[in-house]
């Protein structure tokens, strides 16, 4: 929308920047194809904004430097590297030069990492990563943490769920532990959370003591996001990776709010919160069962 005022402005101001009396001229926008592109743009930046962060957090364990601009740092393989170095647990070699060639052998390897760890990447190459391509790159590092966020709380057998099955099972849990609370209605992950409150009905569900949620009704979404952020990062252990203005517009990224949710799941399902069976509408998408078992959160989907 930025976009199409400006189109608008200079419009407006061609020519003389006068209009005579009577005379109303409007310069024909195609307002969709704008809109699509700067909502494509705007996705793909929380996206790089919100994938540095969990990075970052990740380099941070082990005392690595953070990354600034992802697609560019992760051009010579040597971070890509870095990063899956934390995740698998061991050391990967790594060709030190700065030619083209030492940049692909380390990607390359990299790749090779990941395909050993079963992470299953479609249509990414060595040269996609290479070059720097937004839209691969943020693929690469998508499947990346599908997998670790997965790999880290699901048992070992289920560790190679579908991303489809992963998501509804993400968000049977989400209405689960907020079923009951006012205002509340998760169906996606996306325009579920505008508003805030579901992600202080989970907070309040396993922390009932840290406010009070009925006071967060009349406030703005904005307040209420900030509100369940703070809370998250200094009571919960959650790293920040969305800020309220991700949160609070038209169309929020998915796997961003998809990935943050995923940390509060990681955080709070050990808890022993009771989970109920799904309504009949939840079973709609798919039969699954959902237990608690010496900590472990498993799970059963019937396809």
């Amino acid at each position: 929308m930025r976009r199409l005022q400006q189109l608008q402005a200079g419009a407006g101001s061609s020519g003389s920047g006068r209009f005579r009396r009577n005379e109303f001229v409007i310069p024909f926008v195609d307002v969709t194809d704008y809109d699509e592109d700067e909502d494509e743009y705007e996705r793909e930046d929380v996206q790089r904004k919100t994938f540095s962060k969990w990075i970052n957090s990740q380099l941070a364990k082990v005392n690595q430097p953070p990354i600034v601009d992802l697609f560019q740092d992760f051009r010579d393989g040597t971070r890509l590297l870095s990063l899956l170095e934390v995740l698998c647990g061991q050391e990967l070699k790594r060709e030190k030069g700065h030619l083209r060639v030492h940049h692909i052998n380390n990607v390359s390897r990299a790749l090779q990492t990941l395909e050993a760890n079963n992470v299953k990447l479609v249509n990414i190459s060595t040269n996609d990563i290479v070059d720097g391509n937004p839209k691969l790159t943020l693929g690469l590092i998508w499947s990346i943490i599908l997998h670790w966020q997965v790999h880290g709380v699901l048992k070992r057998s289920a560790s190679d769920v579908h991303q489809t099955n992963l998501e509804k099972t993400l968000l049977a849990w989400c209405r689960d532990v907020t079923k009951g609370y006012v205002g509340v209605n998760i169906k996606n992950f996306t325009t579920s959370w505008i508003d805030g409150l579901a992600f202080n009905a989970i907070i309040h569900r396993f922390k009932p003591n840290l406010f009070d949620y009925k006071s967060l009704l009349n406030k703005d979404p904005n307040a209420r996001l900030e509100h369940a952020f703070a809370l998250a990062e200094s009571y919960l252990d959650i790293e920040r990776l969305l800020d309220p203005e991700d949160v609070n517009t038209l169309h929020p990224d998915k796997k961003s709010v998809m990935m943050y949710v995923m940390c509060f799941f990681q955080v709070l399902h050990q808890q022993h919160q009771p989970l109920r069976r799904g309504s009949s509408s939840d079973a709609s998408d798919t039969d699954f069962f959902l237990i608690f078992s010496e900590g472990l959160f498993f799970f059963n989907v019937f396809s």
